[in-house]
């Protein structure tokens, strides 16, 4: 029969057993979520973006002035930071004087994309679809990881390219993109 002292030095081996395995033995990888969200009533939408890691931003389109503007929230400050605005009406394809009514879907969707020249986007695109006719308009967004928040107050987004689906110009699922939309163009 064993003694106290075989009883206490299994006990010792167990726990350094223990503190050993913890300590060396790998650890699962933590899982993130990440929730995306899109909404839109009669006269605007809105959407999340995640633009870097731990960095959110939230964009909303006012469905009356084609304004496209959003925040970037400062995780540090808990206050939003930085703002983007552009307005879209001209991409897609309305005329000035010429909109009425009209209801748009704003979602968002992520992207490795090459820097525009020298300004670095966002892992996250921006899509503004035209629900009377389906034309879509991508848009970049300008962030730079490293100053964590967008460069300026008012930073414009940046139109990728356009599909339109009942025909002209790019279409949807496989034509060649055009190129960003210049502001001459609008």
């Amino acid at each position: 029969m064993p003694g106290w002292r075989d009883l206490a030095t299994a006990a010792v081996l167990l726990a350094a057993g223990i503190v050993i395995g913890l300590v060396v033995a790998p650890r699962p990888a933590v899982s993130r979520a990440l929730a995306l969200g899109s909404l839109a009533d009669e006269s605007f939408a809105v959407c999340t973006v995640p633009l870097s890691v731990g960095v959110e931003g939230i964009f909303m389109l006012d469905f009356e002035t084609g304004e496209l503007s959003g925040g970037v929230m400062n995780p540090t400050t808990r206050r939003f930071m930085g703002a983007y605005k552009h307005n879209v009406l001209g991409d897609l394809g309305f005329k000035a004087g010429q909109v009425k009514n009209p209801k748009f879907l704003l979602v968002s969707g992520g992207a490795e994309m090459a820097a525009a020249g020298s300004l670095p986007l966002a892992s996250s695109l921006l899509y503004v679809t035209d629900s009377s006719t389906g034309v879509t308009v991508a848009y970049g967004i300008p962030w730079n990881s490293q100053q964590a928040a967008p460069a300026s107050v008012g930073t414009e987004l940046l139109p990728l390219d356009v599909a339109r689906p009942r025909g002209g110009g790019t279409k949807a699922g496989g034509a060649k993109p055009t190129g960003p939309v210049k502001a001459k163009d609008r």
